[in-house]
């Protein structure tokens, strides 16, 4: 019987390690996959996400269910990248061939299509890296994420408005970034877009 997350965490408040370590095989990626979209360097996401899982250890037995396992998560993980950017006050901006490192080619050609989404995600990621910090978490964790808008809310300490407004202007911006990055490729599409929408 698989236990939801928040069955383990309550588990871990108690001390069980065990239902701790599928907590942390279960959601590291997601956390990671986090940190990498807020432009974490990658030599730091590891120790950033061992930072959240520690923290979540530390107050599983305060934890009481209020909301969804990812919520919580997710809050931990900002508080965990907003410790950071002040502790080191460094911007660094990282490339996208560390953001997104293509897997190793088996020496066979990609498909069309293959080619075409990863040069997309590789755009998207350096246009993501342009945003205003708010925009770009609500961003991430709306559209890549797939958290709730309620939720965010609740992570970022803002007004449930405020997120939608924020995830507006995070498209408009990423959609002007994608054209002036490369009209040729995303003019067409964003027109085709406004027209169809």
């Amino acid at each position: 019987m698989t236990l939801e997350s928040e069955q383990l965490l309550l588990l871990a408040g108690q001390g069980n390690r065990d239902a701790m370590g599928e907590l942390y095989r279960r959601h590291k990626p997601q956390v990671m996959s986090f940190f990498r979209h807020m432009r974490v360097a990658r030599e730091h996401v590891e120790d950033l996400t061992q930072e959240v899982f520690l923290r979540i250890w530390k107050s599983a037995a305060r934890y009481r269910p209020s909301g969804k396992y990812s919520s919580f998560m997710f809050t931990v993980a900002a508080n965990v990248w907003r410790d950071q950017r002040r502790r080191s006050r460094l911007r660094r901006t990282v490339s996208e061939a560390e953001v997104f490192a293509e897997p190793v080619s088996d020496g066979r050609t990609r498909p069309d299509g293959a080619s075409a989404r990863a040069e997309f995600r590789r755009d998207l990621e350096e246009a993501l890296g342009n945003l205003p910090e708010n925009e770009r978490m609500t961003f991430v964790l709306s559209e890549i994420q797939g958290v709730s808008y309620r939720d965010i809310a609740r992570i970022t300490r803002c007004r449930i408005g405020t997120v939608g407004s924020r995830k507006t202007r995070a498209v408009r911006h990423l959609r002007r970034l994608l054209i002036e990055h490369a009209p040729e490729k995303y003019l067409k599409e964003v027109v085709k877009h406004e027209v169809s929408g």
